[in-house]
């Protein structure tokens, strides 16, 4: 962006003016002996010329803007409070009260948490289980086959990729099987908002700051498709999300898109250097086993991100 109309600069240029605030929060932006003066500096209400996360149409929606840009997303909605929200609002604006989600058995508890809020039927895709890690992996596709022919009345679909060890689902298969169903596919892709997300997903939610520069609970909600009612998802991000959104978090999540614009390439390439010699000197010593993208697709198993760190003992 050639003009600095972001809202982190917006949030530094009033940071920096003589405007008293007489509202919201309590320590008027006044903590400059803190150790967190800067965040202190930014944190704000919604006030006029700042936006709406609820409904956003200025400084918030153009974050929003350059996450569909950058994922190539149809849709892309802010979370202030985490993948959590996402998961949540997506299952609930998916699959009716007392309806029916497939699920990855070893999804992350807000899924379950959405089935109790829904009051939920739900049937399990088990994961690739690698006995030579003894760890459970991405969903198995034959699984996801197997439960949607015994439930061919599910409403949607959830499973996790990348799981939290690295392990990666074939999505866009997964998508195929799903939408042969004429339901939509949730992909939990909390742990892999570095890595390419699929088009074929009708919800995707990811946790900027798990993998890249952003604070925590920074996550999105990624829509592609016409599965999806926006609208509804939209309504039920509202129902979970906080009504008090934190601007030192937007901001944040402004200042990653930033940073993944001006030196994402850069930074890749230098993580892909220091993995590869990581990996190397693994390979120089019986002491440490690394798990690999090879050694997981010798097993059988679809991919594997590497930037995980997985040692193990045989």
């Amino acid at each position: 962006m050639e003009k600095e109309d972001r809202l982190s600069a917006e949030l530094r240029k009033l940071s920096e003016s003589d405007i008293y605030p007489f509202h919201m929060p309590g320590h008027k932006r006044n903590m400059k002996q803190s150790v967190l003066s800067g965040a202190f500096d930014m944190d704000i209400t919604e006030i006029d010329g700042f936006d709406d996360l609820g409904s956003p149409d200025g400084l918030i929606r153009r974050i929003e803007e350059r996450a569909e840009k950058h994922y190539g997303a149809d849709r892309a909605f802010l979370l202030v409070n985490g993948s959590t929200c996402g998961i949540l609002s997506a299952v609930s604006a998916l699959v009716p009260h007392r309806g029916k989600l497939v699920m990855s058995r070893n999804s992350h508890k807000s899924a379950f948490n959405a089935a109790y809020l829904g009051e939920l039927y739900t049937g399990y895709i088990e994961p690739v289980y690698y006995d030579k890690y003894g760890l459970c992996g991405e969903s198995d596709l034959d699984s996801l086959k197997k439960i949607l022919e015994e439930e061919s009345d599910a409403d949607a679909v959830l499973i996790t990729s990348p799981v939290y060890e690295g392990f990666i689902s074939d999505v866009d298969t997964a998508a195929d099987i799903v939408h042969s169903y004429g339901i939509p596919l949730i992909v939990d892709a909390a742990h892999g908002a570095h890595l390419d997300i699929s088009k074929k997903a009708d919800i995707s939610i990811v946790s900027l700051h798990k993998t890249y520069p952003a604070l925590t609970s920074s996550a999105l909600c990624l829509v592609n498709g016409d599965r999806t009612d926006t609208e509804k998802l939209k309504f039920h991000i509202n129902i979970f999300q906080t009504s008090s959104p934190s601007y030192v978090l937007m901001a944040g999540m402004d200042e990653c898109f930033n940073v993944l614009e001006k030196e994402g390439n850069e930074r890749v390439f230098a993580l892909r250097k220091e993995l590869d010699e990581i990996y190397d000197l693994c390979k120089k010593t019986t002491a440490l086993k690394l798990i690999t993208k090879n050694g997981v697709q010798a097993s059988g198993g679809y991919d594997f991100d590497e930037s995980k760190l997985n040692f193990y003992d045989e």
